[in-house]
């Protein structure tokens, strides 16, 4: 008896979902040539902006509703982050970074918390990996001490950054990251571009939808 009809049978009862993850095998199995194996080192794709990195990245943070500072020093940083936590009338304020709450700690800054609960925190302060000037959007990885979490949870991210961070396009930053991990991207990298945003309903623009409503980066000089 022909096994073809039998056969037949059995193919159409296999689900999408089998379908799927065959059709991702086979993929994995039989690669496909790389149609343009030289396109990572090609020359930039957008021209460079004349303006310095800092101002093309304020004017571009500014434009998704983000807000930015830059600061000379330290001190500088430490007084102008105390009034706005203070005008804002921010209690609840969890910076975990070390670097960052030693330098607040040895500027007479105690108004926060290094390991207060993330989930009932008014504003995070974290560091990044990158500062994209381009795009105005920030490049932080599970490898901070922030982690996953403090980017998502509270209402407010401040990000502290140097100067020596800021770099044109996303290429640079993944070129930055690679080298201060050893050539070893961490687990997770995400790029954020001012404050969380949705339109999704009724074509309404809605800030803080999925993460934060408000972000600041404070950038300090480090050209000295």
């Amino acid at each position: 008896m022909p096994q073809t009809p039998y056969l037949y049978r059995m193919a159409r009862n296999v689900s999408s979902k089998e379908t799927m993850l065959t059709n991702i095998r086979n993929a994995l199995i039989n690669k496909a040539k790389q149609p343009f194996p030289n396109l990572e080192a090609a020359e930039q794709v957008y021209a460079r902006e004349e303006e310095s990195l800092e101002v093309l990245f304020a004017q571009e943070l500014q434009a998704v509703n983000g807000g930015f500072l830059f600061c000379e020093d330290a001190a500088e940083l430490t007084a102008t982050l105390s009034e706005l936590i203070t005008i804002k009338n921010w209690k609840q304020v969890v910076c975990p970074e070390p670097w960052i709450s030693g330098m607040l700690q040895e500027n007479a800054f105690t108004a926060f918390e290094i390991a207060g609960a993330v989930t009932e925190a008014e504003v995070g302060i974290m560091g990044c990996d990158a500062l994209i000037a381009r795009t105005g959007s920030i490049l932080i990885s599970s490898r901070l001490a922030s982690g996953r979490t403090l980017p998502v949870y509270p209402p407010v991210n401040i990000v502290i950054a140097t100067t020596d961070q800021l770099v044109y396009d996303i290429q640079n930053g993944f070129d930055l990251l690679r080298k201060q991990y050893d050539g070893q991207l961490p687990s997770m990298v995400n790029l954020a571009t001012g404050p969380s945003r949705t339109a999704d309903i009724e074509k309404t623009l809605v800030l803080g939808a999925h993460g934060p409503r408000e972000v600041y980066v404070f950038l300090l000089d480090k050209t000295e």
